[in-house]
């Protein structure tokens, strides 16, 4: 008896399985149907099991976070672009163009970069266009003495210009 019930119970997973496999796209549609009818529910829902399972809530942030860096990056670079309401919005995988175009070192020093920050050549703060053509990439040091500064002034204090 409990054979045949274990047997009925993975038959029954294979099927599903090869549904949701025959139909994800229709699976993605009613999934999203739904949500966009219960948004509220959705989010409490998940606001429950965030409360329940801290730990897990907080890996899942964190693995998240760890696979969408560079859209993290960007996205608080837009939201600051908003915010100032400066227009324009970066496009994804500036920052390995850049890098490409750069030759991997630093826009004002020419040190090789190894970890790099993205930065406005003409600084948001000053009314600077949040658009591909204005961002470099910078060695964190030039980047953290940098600030909002004009850039020409920036360099001549670095001595690059007269």
């Amino acid at each position: 008896m409990w054979r045949k019930l274990a047997d009925s119970k993975e038959r029954k997973r294979a099927t599903n399985a090869a549904w949701r496999a025959a139909n994800a796209e229709k699976k993605k549609a009613y999934a999203a149907k739904w949500y966009a009818e219960n948004r509220d529910k959705a989010k409490a829902n998940s606001a429950a099991w965030a409360a329940a399972n801290p730990d897990k809530a907080k890996a899942n942030v964190a693995k998240w976070y760890a696979a969408n860096a560079e859209s993290n990056r960007l996205y608080s670079h837009n939201r600051r672009a908003r915010e100032r309401e400066v227009g324009g919005r970066l496009s994804k995988g500036l920052a390995e163009k850049l890098f490409k175009l750069q030759r991997g070192k630093c826009a004002c020093c020419g040190v090789k970069i190894v970890v790099n920050h993205l930065d406005h050549r003409i600084p948001v703060a000053l009314g600077g266009p949040n658009e591909d053509w204005n961002m470099q990439l910078l060695c964190p040091p030039c980047n953290l003495s940098k600030h909002a500064k004009d850039p020409i002034d920036f360099m001549q204090s670095r001595g690059f210009l007269l």
